[in-house]
């Protein structure tokens, strides 16, 4: 009975240990597809701020044409130069989020590795715990068979 229920832990353990090793697969996966989303999104701020700059240089050349609007234009200019700095500073904060997601996939990773080591093992444990059952089975047997001769 004992070895019956020794089994019945072990194949659990396994069990939540393959689990355990298909959650981390699953959501290194998913880590990964954020990295590369942030990478996309990175790529387009670039964009972004390249456009902005493009954006002033046209402001200028239309403070020039029209003195009128003067008073709006440098209050816009003003507004963009906020915004670059804040997307400046988005662009940061962004390119930190996807290092620590790269880190993040890594740990999992190495997450993934232990835990298929500690599979390994608890497979190792389990088969010398069957071996130790067997033969302390078979002692018992042995033991009885002398007592009733």
């Amino acid at each position: 009975m004992a070895r019956a229920v020794g089994r019945d832990v072990m194949v659990r353990l396994m069990g939540e240990v393959a689990e355990l090793r298909e959650e981390m697969q699953t959501t290194r996966t998913h880590t990964r597809v954020m990295a590369s989303s942030m990478g996309f999104v990175l790529k387009s701020m670039g964009v972004m701020r390249e456009d902005m700059g493009v954006m002033q240089a046209n402001m200028g050349a239309m403070q020039a044409n029209i003195e009128s609007l003067r008073a709006n234009v440098d209050s816009l200019s003003a507004s963009t130069d906020s915004l670059r700095a804040n997307m400046d500073v988005m662009m940061t904060h962004m390119e930190t989020v996807a290092g620590e997601l790269r880190g993040l996939s890594g740990g999992l990773q190495r997450m993934e590795t232990h835990a298929g080591r500690m599979a390994r093992l608890l497979g190792s444990l389990a088969d010398t715990t069957n071996a130790r059952f067997e033969r302390v089975e078979k002692r018992l047997d042995a033991l009885e068979d002398d007592t009733k001769q």
